[in-house]
């Protein structure tokens, strides 16, 4: 592990993990870290390395102090810059969840169905200043019982779901309001790839030569031939015709 010697400003900012790929084998940490220093304040450059081998895969986590530098070092980096020895321009993002985090984003589910954007700002307000509120709602404009909301600070965020989570229940809701922090995209992703997963398992083989004892035949199912006519087949009877 690399770390800045520049010295930061005192501040409340949250630090920025980014993720930066085509990063040369051979570079070391500290070379990555003078780098990306002509372009903004860094804390320290982590190399992702090879379990095994402990290699270098040609991508690092580099951490800045506050969004501000963070976003100096995607601008002027990303797509644009090319270190010698590798084939394509530096790839530079913000790290998974770091956007969602930096945001402040909660959840907020088992809202009743009539309650309006005031009503929730009203609650939620208490506990610090709301960036953004927005209801869920579906295609006829109504409710569909939850909402997602930002706030200034993390300390906002972390007091209002401390308070709220399993503990407060608005008027015309028999059950206590739920609070969790926002998803991630990746844990989106990966929760629509296990819904996908769930329904495909559960979708009958129609592609099974043979009829089910415990359910209809098959479409296009042809009982088999038997010499002298065809037989068909139901579950515990059999005719020959």
């Amino acid at each position: 592990m690399a770390e800045g010697k520049k010295e930061k400003k005192a501040t409340n900012e949250e630090s920025v993990k980014l993720f930066v790929g085509q990063v040369p084998k051979h570079m070391t940490e500290a070379q990555v870290l003078a780098m990306f220093e002509e372009f903004a304040l860094v804390d320290e450059v982590n190399i992702i390395k090879d379990k095994a081998t402990r290699a270098s895969r040609g991508c690092c986590f580099v951490i800045c102090p506050s969004r501000e530098e963070a976003d100096k070092a995607v601008n002027a980096c990303h797509n644009k810059k090319t270190l010698p020895g590798a084939s394509s321009p530096l790839q530079v993002k913000y790290a998974d969840g770091e956007l969602e985090r930096l945001e402040h984003k909660l959840f907020v589910g088992m809202l009743p169905k009539n309650v309006s954007e005031d009503e929730v700002s009203a609650l939620f307000s208490k506990y610090g200043t709301l960036k953004d509120l927005q209801i869920l709602r579906g295609s006829q404009q109504t409710s569909k019982g939850c909402a997602f909301l930002k706030y200034e600070t993390k300390e906002q965020a972390l007091a209002a779901l401390e308070a709220i989570n399993g503990k407060h229940k608005m008027e015309g809701s028999s059950v206590p309001l739920v609070v969790k922090w926002a998803d991630t995209e990746k844990e989106r992703q990966a929760r629509r790839a296990q819904k996908a997963q769930s329904q495909a398992s559960n979708m009958p083989n129609a592609d099974s030569p043979h009829p089910s004892l415990f359910g209809a035949l098959p479409m296009g199912y042809v009982p088999p031939y038997n010499g002298y006519g065809y037989q068909v087949v139901f579950p515990f009877l059999f005719l020959d015709f």
